[in-house]
């Protein structure tokens, strides 16, 4: 029992809990909103010098013809290892994996949208895990390629890219999805 306690706080940071924030408001965010506790004796590759940001959409339904899907930065799971390294180019680097989800987030809304009001529960939650995996496989590339931003050159093409992604999908960018014609 006293294992699991020790997991779970590892899990959350249930003494600074924040609320999480939606995507549309990811400017406000900042190092300082990190409150996760950091797993003790974690490393990538043997550095330290690293964040961690949790991310993840949430689906609500509000029983009136309309889901509202939010992409979310979870604080409370979110931490700077180190908090000596806490400067813009890593963050930036960390909000980029913020643009991910959001990213899948919009491709789920129009998705959904495509249905014209003739989609269920259960092709909504099959469409989620769906782009769950591909949003997994993108987070692990962006880091792969941008070596957890010590690769500018290439954390600067990502950067480039998600924009342009969530540009092109603007039209989704309202959480608010009509499930009517």
């Amino acid at each position: 029992m006293a294992l699991l306690l020790i997991v779970a706080l590892f899990d959350v940071n249930y003494l600074t809990n924040k609320a999480p924030v939606p995507f549309s408001q990811w400017k406000t965010i900042s190092f300082y909103d990190f409150n996760g506790l950091k797993r003790p004796g974690y490393t990538i590759n043997g550095v330290t010098e690293f964040a961690y940001i949790e991310t993840n959409r949430k689906i609500e339904y509000t029983g009136n013809g309309i889901i509202r899907i939010t992409a979310y930065f979870y604080p409370s799971r979110s931490y700077v290892f180190d908090e000596h390294i806490r400067n813009p180019d890593l963050l930036k680097h960390e909000i980029y994996h913020f643009y991910i989800t959001e990213y899948f987030t919009r491709l789920l809304r129009r998705e959904i949208k495509a249905f014209n009001g003739t989609v269920t529960r259960h092709i909504i939650n099959g469409l989620n895990k769906k782009y769950i995996r591909f949003e997994d496989e993108m987070q692990k590339l962006y880091d792969e390629e941008t070596y957890h931003s010590y690769i500018m050159q290439f954390q600067k093409k990502w950067e480039k890219s998600l924009d342009d992604e969530l540009l092109s999908l603007y039209d989704f960018s309202n959480p608010d999805v009509s499930l009517k014609n």
